[in-house]
């Protein structure tokens, strides 16, 4: 492995082990909200037929594109409204935390998902002391989570980092992956 990778992999970590994990079970077209700088979602691109990268920083945008042609990268804010595709899948790695309308923002992931389509989260555990960040509008316990997806999905599964069940109040970070039924 590269310096550069050794390094992106650190900063990134465990967003890309987790963007790792999620190219292995994702297939079909993949919304990834919150992509940042887009490595994340580049990622993604092995499975799918359509990968759209979403943020609300046009300097993430602009850096994104250029870097990951093979992504479609667009500025919008999923709390203003759903996203302008459906698609199968609809991730928002390390990204709740920072939504002060976090319901409103799940709702609308709700609505950009396709009838069999999933709403997978990761976040970090309010109950843990490890990744703390004054950016974080709020962190979430796994039930504090669980409830607030509820609202909107009847199948919430919280996994580990390792997508085992999760043992304990304190394992962090927290996955959460939502099957929308009818």
């Amino acid at each position: 492995m590269s310096i550069l990778t050794n390094r992106l992999k650190y900063v990134l970590s465990p967003q890309a082990d987790i963007y790792k994990q999620m190219s292995e079970v994702t297939s079909g077209w993949i919304a990834d909200v919150g992509a940042g700088l887009g490595f994340g979602s580049n990622l993604l691109v092995k499975n799918s037929k359509l990968v759209c990268g979403y943020d609300v920083s046009d300097e993430y945008l602009k850096f994104s594109k250029w870097c990951f042609p093979g992504v479609r990268f667009l500025k919008h804010n999923i709390v203003e409204a759903p996203l302008p595709f459906i698609y199968d899948y609809v991730l928002m790695i390390d990204v709740i935390e920072h939504i002060e309308q976090d319901e409103l923002a799940v709702k609308n992931a709700s609505l950009s998902l396709k009838e069999s389509g999933s709403l997978i989260i990761s976040t970090p555990n309010r109950l843990s002391r490890y990744r703390k960040s004054d950016n974080h509008i709020r962190e979430y316990t796994p039930k504090e989570l669980k409830d607030l997806l509820q609202s909107q999905f009847k199948n919430v599964r919280l996994t580990s980092y390792g997508w085992s069940a999760i043992k304990t109040n304190y394992e962090n970070p927290i996955i959460a992956i939502c099957k929308k039924e009818n």
